[in-house]
């Protein structure tokens, strides 16, 4: 319903009265009891709160249907619809037991936010009997849920009665959805947009204890059972929407493990020779010599150091030192020409430390708001000025915890798939796991017990694929989502794409300002539009330009300049990106007096 853009008519403050009417009128539809005076109010009731300010919005929607919606500091919590009242993800996860929930796998979410209905074989129950079902009405008022996550991700309503689903013997709609997480209702008001919370898995995910290895059959480093289970499933629930879809695992293990040992903090000085062997490993035969140590330490070793690692934490304590260190066990040789002044004169890239160290990629924080190796990803890396689409996020679980403990990435903060691949890399590189000869990942303690192996005593050596070692994590992880900003587009050729700024020549001598390709670079152009409106005071329409996929901006009189800085600065788009600044009005001398 909310999955295209709505426009709004009026945004009306409510009054006193009216807020305790829509009060009383939500607490009677959901049979919740209202506190009388004195008693700790309950969440949903603090959504209508003395110092709560709720407005009424109407709307219409794309496909010209007005709809009411009920906001309390500026968040989307009610809407209307028939005269019956829904709830909002932000209230539900507020309010998790307001109505039934549905659940269904991590893998249909995207599908439900491009405007699917959740059908009945994408239904997780609880049996198979006609009480699997519940005791529900038709277009009564439910919450989807994901197998690996508790949190509503959408609203909707009931297709047909709990007996009639049991009935349709596998086929057919469960909830016509009528709000999803992610929408355009969600991001009614950007500045208040909030990500799914983590409240605890609904299915736990069968581990390998679940399969116990018959007569002397050892158990496989990978849960190849677990696997088949998960993909058994959502193929069932994929099934009856798309033909082409396909599963990619599903979700997570939040099944209760034992507590794990404290994991001794990382060696500073472990780490910080680990990042010269990263540096001569992906740069060594590109550097080029001799270069002061003044030098070569910022430019190629202080860029792999993990962030919060420094030298005068570790036991060189300064750079001099730690490079008579290298020159000692032979991986460089240093030659001083004056008092003070050190040169790297050459580099051992056949030094078996380096031939055996597994590289990585440091990626330090970003411009678009994804963080690097040591930290996390941010709840809020959705920027409000640009469109957003959906990206799957994974959890550090009970089960990671001791892994991802060694880059303090804590127990329930998110990662996407790049940062839990990088490391992955990071971790088997520098505890030198990668088995030279095979190029396979030997498992040690922490990898055994996440993926399910006997002890080191029982089993001495077991090897695993890095890839197929990382899905096995990833399954082990809670799975979650979250709205991303799109940003920095690519071109077919690699290439990044170019906004075109240009003028021209209408009608009655008049100039435009012409944009071009806004939309590659996950800008909301309506928005933009607006901007520019507001801040170059001048009118803007949105024209076709023949040959082309977007839309063509254009703006009355010359503001190139104007629309350059709020590209460069509001948006950040390089410099570098953007062309036509030449044709920008000249700023008129001032005469001196």
């Amino acid at each position: 319903m909310f999955i295209k853009p709505f426009k709004i008519k009026s945004n009306i403050l409510v009054t006193g009265s009216e807020k305790k009417r829509l009060r009383q009128r939500v607490m009677a539809q959901f049979n919740r009891p209202d506190e009388e005076t004195g008693t700790a109010p309950s969440p949903l009731a603090e959504l209508f709160g003395n110092r709560a300010k709720v407005c009424t919005v109407k709307l219409i929607t794309y496909h010209e249907e007005p709809v009411t919606v009920y906001t309390s500091d500026k968040r989307p919590i009610f809407f209307e619809l028939n005269g019956k009242l829904l709830p909002t993800v932000y209230t539900l996860w507020s309010c998790p037991d307001l109505v039934p929930a549905f659940t269904t796998h991590a893998t249909v979410l995207p599908k439900l936010a491009n405007g699917a209905d959740l059908m009945i074989p994408g239904v997780v129950k609880k049996g198979t009997n006609l009480a699997s079902w519940g005791r529900h009405q038709k277009d009564d008022v439910v919450a989807v849920n994901l197998t690996s996550n508790r949190a509503a991700v959408g609203v909707g309503l009931l297709a047909h009665s709990s007996s009639d689903l049991y009935m349709c013997g596998g086929h057919g709609v469960c909830v016509r959805m009528m709000h999803v997480f992610g929408d355009k209702l969600w991001g009614m008001e950007p500045s208040v947009c909030q990500q799914v919370p983590l409240h605890g898995s609904v299915v736990s995910v069968p581990t390998e204890s679940d399969f116990p290895p018959l007569g002397s059959e050892k158990p496989k480093p990978v849960e190849e059972a677990v696997k088949q289970v998960t993909k058994a499933l959502e193929n069932a629930a994929l099934t009856a929407q798309e033909e082409e879809s396909t599963s990619d695992g599903d979700a997570s293990d939040d099944e209760p493990q034992e507590p794990a040992e404290a994991e001794k903090p990382p060696n500073p000085d472990d780490l910080i020779k680990g990042a010269l062997l990263n540096a001569l490993k992906l740069h060594g035969k590109k550097i080029a010599l001799p270069l002061l140590t003044s030098t070569f330490y910022p430019q190629y070793v202080q860029p792999e150091i993990p962030d919060g690692i420094e030298m005068k934490k570790s036991s060189y304590k300064k750079v001099g030192t730690f490079f008579k260190r290298m020159a000692e066990e032979g991986l460089l040789e240093i030659k001083e020409e004056k008092k003070g002044i050190e040169k790297v004169t050459a580099l051992n890239l056949e030094h078996p430390a380096v031939l055996s160290f597994y590289p990585y990629k440091a990626q330090k924080a970003s411009a678009d708001g994804q963080d690097a190796p040591g930290g996390t990803a941010s709840s809020g890396a959705s920027n409000p000025l640009l469109l957003t689409q959906m990206t799957a996020m994974y959890a550090v679980s009970e089960r990671t915890a001791k892994l991802f403990g060694c880059f303090n990435v804590a127990l329930g903060k998110t990662l996407d798939q790049t940062q839990v691949r990088n490391y992955m890399r990071d971790y088997v590189g520098r505890n030198k796991l990668i088995n030279p000869s095979t190029k396979l990942v030997t498992l040690d303690d922490t990898l055994r017990e996440i993926c399910g192996c006997s002890p080191v005593q029982e089993e001495p050596e077991v090897l695993v694929g890095l890839a197929d070692l990382t899905e096995t994590v990833l399954n082990c992880m809670t799975s979650t989502f979250e709205m991303r900003s799109q940003k920095g587009a690519v071109t077919k050729g690699g290439k990044r794409a170019i906004i075109h700024l240009t003028t021209a020549t209408r009608s009655g001598n008049k100039k435009v300002t012409l944009i071009s390709n806004l939309a590659d670079y996950g800008i909301n152009v309506n928005d933009f539009a607006k901007a520019v409106k507001l801040g170059a005071a001048a009118s803007t329409t949105m024209t076709e330009v023949p040959g082309s996929k977007g839309e063509q901006l254009m703006v009355q009189g010359n503001h190139i300049k104007f629309v350059f800085e709020l590209l460069t600065t509001t948006y950040q788009v390089p410099k570098a990106c953007i062309t036509g600044l030449e044709f920008a009005k000249e700023q008129k001398k001032k005469k001196k007096k």
